[in-house]
């Protein structure tokens, strides 16, 4: 599927993340920090409009009808791609190409399409993409704009999520810790 020096790409720039200090929300935001810097580097507010760069290197297809949102992403070779954190749990499909992510736990997985990913409400990935990639997601949503949409179901800061949700990961992220130190 990917060829062990692809692997190695991946697990050198994704791997590191977990050994930041802080919580995994307060080290993507260090490492997407450090990735701004880089030329080529976008950044995207949830519910904002997406800048022509975004558009052009990211492409975006999405759909509102009948109380569902769809967004369908291309991703190119080479990048490395943040996710916004996502506000509801939700079903995500790569539909073609390989792709390696950071999991909820700070594991790097590889996953090549069609594949599908139950995501969880909080969850923020991290991605290098191997192949050309795109990705889907399906929401729930009563909005009627894009950015509205957008807007609903994800958000830039963990603080805007339930309390029992952060506390809930928090909680998972401290035992994963923990049984790496052992």
């Amino acid at each position: 599927m990917v060829d062990e020096q692809q692997s190695l790409i991946a697990e050198r720039v994704l791997g590191g993340i977990p050994q930041l200090t802080g919580i995994m929300w307060e080290k993507i935001e260090e490492f997407q920090k450090k990735l701004s810097t880089f030329e080529g580097g976008i950044n995207h507010k949830a519910g904002d409009e997406q800048c022509e760069e975004l558009k052009k290197t990211f492409p975006l297809k999405q759909h509102i009808e009948g109380g569902l949102y769809t967004r369908e992403i291309f991703m190119p070779k080479g990048s490395v791609v943040i996710s916004m954190i996502h506000k509801q749990d939700h079903p995500s499909f790569v539909l073609k190409g390989v792709v390696s992510f950071l999991d909820d736990k700070g594991v790097v997985r590889t996953v090549k399409g069609p594949h599908k990913i139950f995501t969880k409400i909080g969850t923020q990935r991290v991605l290098y993409i191997h192949e050309d990639t795109t990705w889907c997601c399906v929401y729930k949503t009563k909005a009627k704009t894009f950015e509205e949409a957008e807007a609903d179901v994800y958000t830039n800061n963990y603080k805007d999520l339930p309390k029992k949700v952060i506390n809930k990961i928090k909680k998972l992220w401290q035992d994963s810790d923990l049984q790496l130190q052992d």
